[in-house]
């Protein structure tokens, strides 16, 4: 019995621990006019801003944490880097086209109900001239159902979404 009860324990611990990344995992990001190789490896980024498009509304708390999480995550990239790599900078902006925060209830009651997305143009502006030089569409979303899904929070999904605008600087 205490064997069975053990082995149980371990196969929900297995499952919680593998179902954890979901929230927290990088969302391939979509170019819509992307940086080039060189940029991509060698781009410093001066600053991140961020706002919600036209006609959202997200909280200037929710979108303060956003810029804090995709700012520490650009400074891990930054710091993978060799030293002493030159580059030009550019300040990252980010315009919010969705933020949603779901409904943790309905996604306890089943998967894909009561879903956390949150979508937003990134877009990198030279320091030097002002210009856009990049585009990109990020977006993430979470939907499991269960316990899983009644824990997790839109914190977690914005987790994943910083490491999804941090990805974009990431060699390929």
């Amino acid at each position: 019995m205490l064997v069975k009860t053990a082995c149980l324990r371990s196969i929900l611990l297995f499952c919680l621990s593998f179902l954890a990344a979901c929230a927290g995992d990088v969302s391939k990001p979509t170019p819509v006019q992307a940086l080039s190789a060189t940029q991509q490896n060698s781009l410093h980024t001066s600053d991140v801003t961020a706002e919600a498009k036209p006609g959202l509304t997200v909280a200037s708390y929710d979108i303060d944490r956003i810029i804090q999480n995709v700012k520490a995550e650009l400074a891990k990239v930054e710091l993978a880097r060799p030293q002493g790599a030159a580059g030009s900078t550019a300040k990252i902006k980010l315009i919010l086209t969705e933020y949603d925060k779901g409904n943790a209830f309905a996604r306890a009651m089943m998967a894909g109900l009561g879903q956390i997305k949150i979508d937003a143009d990134v877009i990198f502006i030279d320091d030097a001239t002002g210009g856009e030089i990049a585009r990109y569409k990020v977006s993430k979303d979470f939907a499991f159902g269960g316990i899983y899904g009644a824990s997790t929070g839109m914190e977690d999904v914005e987790q994943g979404f910083a490491k999804s605008v941090a990805e974009i600087l990431k060699k390929d």
